[in-house]
C-alpha cells in the first residue's frame, strides 16, 4: 500500500509539473512555500502536499494563483478555495445554469457603511426545475475585527452567501473558504503542549470546580516559552485611596492584575505572548471585545494569567451563557 501511495503522489507531482512546465522537485518546493498557511515555519510534509494536489486536481484549480491553498491540521490539511476558485468551479460545473442575488431592504451600520441584514442567492441547475435558495445573515457570518470585513462588508457577505449556495447546489464537500478553515484550525488547538506536572500552578477555587487543566486550549507554538516559576504579585500600595482601588481600568501589569477577588488564591503568572495571540483570535471570532472582558472580570487582557485563562476562554466562547 505504501508503494501505491508513493506512486500516486509521484504521478500527481509529474502531472502538475507537466501542466505548468516546471521541474517536479522545484514544483514541490514552490508549492510548499506558497500554498500553505503554516505557523512557526513548520515543515510541510510530502503527504500534506500530496493531499492538496489531490483536491486541486479533483476540482481543476490552480494552486499557483491561490484558487486553492491549505491550512495544515494535525498532520493533514484543511483545503481552502479562494474567491476566484469558487467562481471557477461553479461556472465550469456542467449543470450550472446561472445564479442571482437578492438583498434585504433593512440595513445595519457597520464600519461607516450600510449593509443588508441578510443576502440571498438563487442557484439554477439545468437538471432541476426549481433553484437552490440560500440566505445568510450578516450578524451570523461577520468577523468584526478582520480588515476585509471592515473595508468591504457587502462584498464579504456576498462571498459567504455564494459559497454556501454553491456547496448546497452542487455538493462540493471537503473544501472551505478561509474563514471556515481558520475556525476549524482554531477549534483543533486543544491538542497543544501541556504544562509539565512539575511546573503546573495550583488552581483557584473556581478552576478546581471546573476541573480543567490550565491552558488546555492554547496553541502549539510555545504555550510555555520558559519554565513557569512561582512569584508573588506586586502588592498594591497601602496608601492607595479607596476610589483608586475601584478603578479597574487603571494601567497595571498582568502580574499585578492577577490578584482579583475571584482568583485571589492563585499565583500571578502571566500567560505567554503566544497564548495571548490565541486569546485575541478567539475574541475576534466570537465578537468579544476587551471591554467585555473588563466588565466581566474586572481586568483587561493584561490581567489574564495561567490561573484565570480557562475562565476567560469559557466566557469568550459563550458570553451569553456566562
Amino acid at each position: 500500500m505504501s508503494t501505491a501511495v508513493t506512486t500516486q503522489r509521484a504521478s500527481l507531482v509529474s502531472k502538475f509539473a507537466d501542466k505548468y512546465s516546471i521541474e517536479p522537485t522545484k514544483l514541490m518546493d514552490t508549492l510548499k512555500s506558497t500554498c500553505f498557511k503554516q505557523q512557526n515555519d513548520k515543515e510541510v510534509s510530502n503527504e500534506q502536499m500530496a493531499a492538496l494536489l489531490i483536491v486541486a486536481d479533483q476540482y481543476g484549480l490552480n494552486p499557483f494563483t491561490k484558487e486553492i491553498y491549505a491550512f495544515p491540521d494535525k498532520g493533514g490539511i484543511v483545503p481552502v478555495i479562494g474567491v476566484d476558485g469558487w467562481a471557477r468551479i461553479v461556472n465550469e460545473h456542467p449543470m450550472c445554469d446561472g445564479f442571482e442575488f437578492s438583498y434585504a431592504e433593512e440595513l445595519v451600520d457597520f464600519s461607516s457603511k450600510k449593509v443588508p441584514v441578510w443576502m440571498e442567492v438563487r442557484v439554477y441547475r439545468k437538471d432541476r426545475q426549481r433553484p437552490v435558495i440560500v440566505r445568510e445573515y450578516f450578524d451570523e457570518v461577520v468577523r468584526r475585527n478582520m480588515q476585509p470585513w471592515q473595508s468591504h462588508p457587502n462584498r464579504m457577505l456576498r462571498h459567504k452567501t455564494f459559497v454556501q449556495g454553491a456547496r448546497l447546489a452542487f455538493g462540493f464537500a471537503g473544501v472551505f473558504d478561509e474563514d471556515e478553515a481558520q475556525r476549524i484550525v482554531e477549534r483543533d488547538m486543544g491538542a497543544a503542549q501541556e504544562v509539565p506536572a512539575a511546573v503546573q500552578q495550583p488552581q483557584s477555587r473556581s478552576q478546581r470546580a471546573a476541573a480543567k487543566p490550565a491552558l488546555e486550549q492554547a496553541d502549539a507554538d510555545g504555550v510555555i516559552e520558559q519554565p513557569i516559576t512561582h512569584r508573588e504579585a506586586e502588592p498594591v500600595q497601602q496608601n492607595e485611596q479607596p476610589a483608586q482601588q475601584q478603578r479597574t481600568a487603571a494601567p497595571r501589569s498582568r502580574a499585578q492584575r492577577a490578584e482579583q477577588e475571584q482568583f485571589e488564591d492563585a499565583p500571578a503568572t502571566p500567560i505567554s505572548d503566544s497564548v495571548l495571540r490565541v486569546l485575541k483570535t478567539k475574541m475576534e471570532q466570537n465578537a468579544v471585545g476587551e471591554s467585555d472582558i473588563l466588565k466581566k472580570f474586572g481586568f483587561d487582557l493584561d490581567g489574564v494569567t495561567t490561573a484565570n485563562y480557562n475562565a476567560v476562554v469559557e466566557f469568550i466562547e459563550n458570553p451569553m451563557g456566562s
